[in-house]
This record gives C-alpha cells, sequence and structure tokens, in this order.
C-alpha cells in the first residue's frame, strides 16, 4: 500500500504544483478560480488513483475473477489519461480540464463494476445506468470548459466549475455530515 501511495505521489505532485503555478500566476479571477477547481479534482483523483489500486491489489487476492482485470486496465489507462489532463490543465486550463473531463467520461464508460474489498460480494456490477448521474455531471462539466473556452461570462462559469467540484467533494466526502446515529 505504501509502494502504491509513494508512485502515485510522485505521479500527481508535480501536477499540483504547476496547477498551484497557475492559481498564484493567474492574471484574471476566472482562472485563478478554475485553476483552483483544477487543482482540487487533481487532489482528489490522486487519492482515488490510490483508493482503487488498493481495491483492485485488496479483490485479486480474493477472486481470479477477469472482470478485475479489466477494471484494473481501465484504472491504469483513467490514471494515464488524468494525468495527462492534470499536467496538460498546468498549461493550458482549458484543455486540460478537457481531457480530464474526458477520462471521467472514459471511465465511467469502461469500468462496469464496482469493488467492496472488505464486504462478502467484492464484485458489484456496476454499468452505466449507475454511473448516469456521474456521467451527466461530466457532460456538464465538458459545456462550462468549452462557455470558459468561448469567454461566455468566464468568471460565472469558472465560478460554477468550483461550485460544481465542491459540491462533487461534498457529496463524496459526506457533507453535510452525519449526525452520531446515523453514522452507525
Amino acid at each position: 500500500m505504501s509502494s502504491i501511495l509513494g508512485i502515485i505521489f510522485l505521479l500527481f505532485f508535480p501536477a499540483c504544483l504547476g496547477l498551484l503555478g497557475q492559481v498564484a500566476g493567474a492574471e484574471q479571477e476566472s482562472s485563478r478560480i478554475f485553476a483552483i477547481a483544477i487543482l482540487l479534482l487533481c487532489l482528489d483523483q490522486a487519492r482515488m488513483a490510490v483508493v482503487d489500486l488498493a481495491q483492485i491489489a485488496q479483490v485479486r487476492q480474493q477472486t481470479h475473477d477477469v472482470r478485475v482485470q479489466r477494471f484494473f486496465q481501465v484504472t491504469l489507462s483513467t490514471i494515464a489519461l488524468e494525468l495527462l489532463g492534470f499536467y496538460g490543465a498546468a498549461v493550458s486550463l482549458d484543455w486540460g480540464a478537457i481531457a480530464i473531463l474526458l477520462s471521467q467520461i472514459w471511465f465511467n464508460l469502461l469500468a462496469g463494476i464496482r469493488l467492496h474489498p472488505s464486504q462478502k460480494v467484492a464484485i458489484q456490477v456496476w454499468g452505466i445506468p449507475e454511473r448516469l448521474p456521474v456521467l451527466y455531471a461530466d457532460g456538464i462539466g465538458l459545456v462550462l470548459v468549452s462557455l470558459w473556452m468561448l469567454q461566455i461570462a468566464p468568471l460565472a462559469i469558472a465560478t460554477s466549475l468550483l461550485g460544481l467540484v465542491l459540491l462533487y467533494v461534498g457529496v463524496k466526502y459526506g457533507w453535510p455530515p452525519k449526525s452520531v446515529s446515523e453514522s452507525r
């Protein structure tokens, strides 16, 4: 697990630094806000790369299901595409963001399963119908980035993109927090 964490850190950290450079060096407020949104997404996707690879390793120890190998290949290709997008965003926010969103669409169209290594049924079929809300959000993101590229209300678009990322991260990590009785 620590080796996975180290490798992912080495892969994503320079991209995060490049995005911090975009935040610090942005001449327009819309570019700064947009860069913050992508930086937050980069941090989340680095964490998800670690989680996904660790879960794959755990499930591989439990079963030799071929779906896990396919999921592994999709995960690795998605990480590679994400990295291209995050490094690209360090140079060009808009084209990098498009690559990042396309990597998310790639993953959600091809993954086909979810892994639950600590549960009795470690592999759950999780196809496109179950992933539609995420695919819709990715589509909205692509439209917003396209509008930002065309300089149509760039500050409003960048703020909307940051709002989407914050909503995504909030829902994913349990915002609003559950009360003590709900979390048991």
